[in-house]
């Protein structure tokens, strides 16, 4: 799954202080921002990844909603650890039980709760969310084969499902924003992916102040329902041009929490102070993603020449310094995920040079011209790839790409465009290839399905909002999926991954290249309580959905 990249939370400089204070003021008057100490407490700013001017868009119905949104302002079940495996906590919900088909799920719901306009949260909210999922396509975001939405008493929900759920469980409970009924009732069906819903109730630690040129400000609840959260009185959220200008404010010690990519990161962020911190936990593959269904990437051996051209230890060692692991060419996320691999590819490695690259595409029918270009019926093999302008670190990535390509015959054009129209595009599938990265997912079973089930699969131009943006279909892998999902036993499940990875290898459904960037820089002399290596109780990424809101809540000014 991607997140958005160049994300960061920090405290107000004293020149923009004064301005974001004002408007903190006027929202917060009267407030303590939550049940912890109260006043003295410190304002953090999140750069969003975006550019120019913040447009309000808080529908967690939408294919590309605020930062803001998910975990900060709404809410799911169960808060699923995206930097460790297995561990799953409370949310709004308390507990919950699967059949041993895995085709009802009961649920017991927290008390207490309310939304940020003072209606109580209750089961009628759940069961409300769940029905809107499976009685409408465009809002059953994860696929989910809901059959009936029931509650029983006033604490307990049951679903029942078409087929086995295990493998969404994670979409389920810890992806899934639980929506106020007295509100979302009254939109209409038809505009519940469209309303910008501007001034979002949730149940969340933060309330909209306001949205305002390159700003938008929360604020504290001062009535959250987990007492001594959040930590900090309010939220800035500023937009910047890129990677160059978020760093900039890093280096100059104005940033207490970001997920910038950052060059030569020993010189220009961790010896500018000692209280400095980077964090580099994996959450996710950076890959080359394919167009399966349509132009030249829908052909195997393209990819896979594609994939034989590329020098990717050269990559990451000119870009990222070397830091980041390899891939695996099963495109399983390691060492995340080791339990399931495959011991026959414990040690595989990528076919590459260019002999591979002959031998994939002569096999499919293309041949060299004078100038070693390779063609099939009389065309040119040229793909173009699509990265967000701005990120500079895939930027330079893709101008490599380009020129490992040429060496081996095969063009590669690179497109850099804003990430609105990169998201759109990919989500609709309106690419032949996009630099990206797949992961940030803490369930293999829920992994290799949003990687690669083609229940997820909509027609080109319809957009697919959370997973197999490249329209791949594989019946082997569909039905291993399936297979996983019929049991919670993780012997019986094994077989199955084992097939999966076989079927990537042979396929190459999608083109790892080692892994993603998740270098996150936290400045100690402002906060404290953020994840760390040692202390992985959370994602420390600010831009994963729903982690960064779990963190941001439980952040303090440090002392």
């Amino acid at each position: 799954m991607t997140a958005p990249r160049s994300s960061l939370i920090r405290r107000l400089t004293a020149a923009s202080a004064a301005l974001a204070l004002a408007a903190v003021t006027a929202g917060c008057a009267g407030e303590s921002g939550g049940n912890g100490s109260g006043g003295g407490r410190d304002v953090l700013t999140v750069a969003t990844g975006l550019t120019g001017n913040i447009v309000a868009n808080f529908n967690p119905f939408s294919p590309e909603p605020l930062q803001a949104t998910n975990g900060w302002i709404y809410e799911p079940l169960f808060f699923f650890n995206g930097a460790r495996s297995g561990d799953v906590q409370p949310w709004l919900g308390e507990d919950y039980t699967w059949s041993e088909d895995g085709r009802t799920l009961t649920l017991t719901i927290r008390s207490g709760v309310t939304w940020n306009d003072g209606e109580p949260f209750t089961v009628d909210d759940v069961v409300y969310t769940f029905e809107l999922a499976a009685n409408n396509p465009a809002l059953n975001t994860y696929a989910l084969p809901i059959d009936t939405v029931a509650s029983e008493g006033e604490d307990t929900v049951v679903i029942t499902f078409t087929e086995s759920a295990f493998t969404q469980e994670f979409f389920l409970l810890g992806k899934q924003k639980i929506v106020p009924e007295h509100i979302w009732s009254e939109v209409p069906d038809d505009e519940k992916t469209t309303w910008m819903n501007e001034e979002p109730v949730g149940t969340g630690a933060w309330r909209v102040d306001s949205v305002e040129g390159q700003s938008m400000i929360l604020t504290a609840r001062d009535d959250y329902y987990v007492e001594g959260l959040p930590g900090f009185d309010a939220v800035q959220f500023r937009s910047f041009s890129g990677n160059n200008a978020v760093n900039a404010a890093i280096a100059a010690g104005e940033v207490d929490w970001a997920g910038s990519y950052i060059p030569q990161v020993e010189e220009n962020y961790l010896s500018k102070d000692p209280n400095f911190e980077l964090v580099n936990i994996p959450l996710a593959t950076a890959v080359l993603l394919p167009n399966a269904e349509e132009g030249p990437t829908a052909d195997p051996a393209v990819r896979h020449a594609i994939s034989a051209a590329l020098d990717r230890d050269f990559m990451n060692e000119s870009v990222y310094s070397g830091q980041n692991p390899p891939a695996n060419p099963s495109g399983l996320l390691l060492p995340n995920f080791e339990e399931v691999l495959d011991p026959a590819l414990a040690d595989a490695e990528f076919d590459t040079g260019a002999e591979a690259v002959a031998e994939h595409l002569s096999g499919a029918g293309y041949t060299q011209d004078s100038s070693g270009r390779w063609t099939r019926d009389g065309e040119r093999l040229s793909v173009e790839v699509s990265l967000v302008n701005g990120w500079t670190d895939y930027i330079t990535l893709a101008d490599m790409a380009k020129q490992q390509l040429a060496e081996v015959g095969i063009e590669l054009e690179v497109n850099a465009i804003s990430h609105a129209q990169w998201t759109q595009n990919r989500n609709e599938g309106n690419f032949e290839l996009v630099l990206d990265s797949v992961g940030y997912t803490p369930d293999v079973r829920g992994y290799y399905w949003q990687m690669l089930s083609s229940s997820l699969v909509k027609p080109i131009g319809e957009p697919s909002n959370d997973g197999n943006y490249g329209r791949y279909s594989n019946p082997a892998i569909d039905d291993a999926l399936r297979a996983i999902a019929d049991t919670s036993d993780a012997e019986e499940q094994l077989p199955h991954f084992h097939t999966i990875q076989q079927e990537f290898v042979e396929d190459m459904p999608v083109i790892p290249l080692f892994g993603a960037q998740a270098m996150m820089e936290f400045d100690g002399n402002d906060v404290a309580g953020y994840p760390t290596v040692e202390d992985t109780y959370a994602s420390p990424a600010v831009w994963l959905d729903p982690d960064g809101g779990w963190v941001g809540a439980r952040l303090t000014p440090a002392e």
